[in-house]
């Protein structure tokens, strides 16, 4: 799960453990209950830039039937750019929901870089610097002529590109209520990956201490088995 990119089926960690598929499957969420880091420190900082965006998941371009009814999967991503990765699944992509999760994990001395969008709009004055680029008129990316720092928002994008991918050809589909995980999951392989100088011995020991002081039970309604 930590040396593969796009993550790792159940399937498959059964197959090569000849254990139940039941038991494989709760195990890797205990796994990416682990990869939680819960790290509150701010993201960022003077010099740092990060970049937000927004994406959806799931069955159908992002939606899946809840109570009879199309429920979009929001996800909202920070990344710090040669750095760390921070995701959270949201009701939806309003500015009531964003903003208040922007303000508490970004560094006020950050260069903040989104898209166009007007839930963006008001936090330029609370950060460092606040750039855009505005995808509506097919811009994703220029040069600042004063400081030289590229605006876009590339990195990000890359990072949901390897989480679709994973999501669609490995996972296939995750319940709303186990998507926190499959974040943690992307989130931490990101955040350690060996760009940063983390290979795949040292990412498997981070994961191993994450072990501790962590508890996931597996209780049976009505007779099935479902994580927690």
């Amino acid at each position: 799960m930590v040396a593969s990119k796009k993550g790792v089926s159940a399937h498959q960690v059964h197959r090569m453990l000849g254990i139940s598929y039941k038991s494989t499957w709760f195990m890797m969420h205990r796994l990416r209950e682990a990869m939680r880091v819960g790290d509150l420190a701010p993201m960022g900082g003077a010099g740092s830039i990060v970049e937000i965006d927004e994406t959806y998941i799931g069955r159908k371009d992002g939606f899946e039937v809840k109570q009879g009814a199309w429920h979009k999967n929001t996800i909202l991503t920070l990344v710090e750019r040669d750095g760390r990765a921070r995701s959270f699944h949201v009701d939806n992509a309003t500015k009531e929901n964003i903003v208040p999760i922007i303000r508490e994990n970004i560094d006020r001395e950050s260069h903040v870089m989104t898209d166009e969008a007007s839930r963006y709009s008001k936090i330029g004055s609370e950060f460092a610097k606040h750039s855009s680029v505005d995808h509506s008129r097919d811009e994703y990316g220029y040069t600042d002529r004063e400081t030289g720092t590229k605006i876009n928002t590339n990195t990000i994008e890359g990072y949901y590109s390897i989480f679709k991918r994973g999501m669609k050809g490995v996972y296939q589909h995750c319940g709303e209520k186990h998507l926190h995980r499959y974040l943690a999951e992307f989130d931490f392989r990101y955040s350690n990956r060996s760009a940063l100088g983390v290979e795949d011995r040292e990412r498997a020991d981070i994961l191993a201490k994450g072990i501790v002081g962590k508890r996931l039970t597996y209780r049976r309604p009505h007779g099935l088995g479902v994580a927690q």
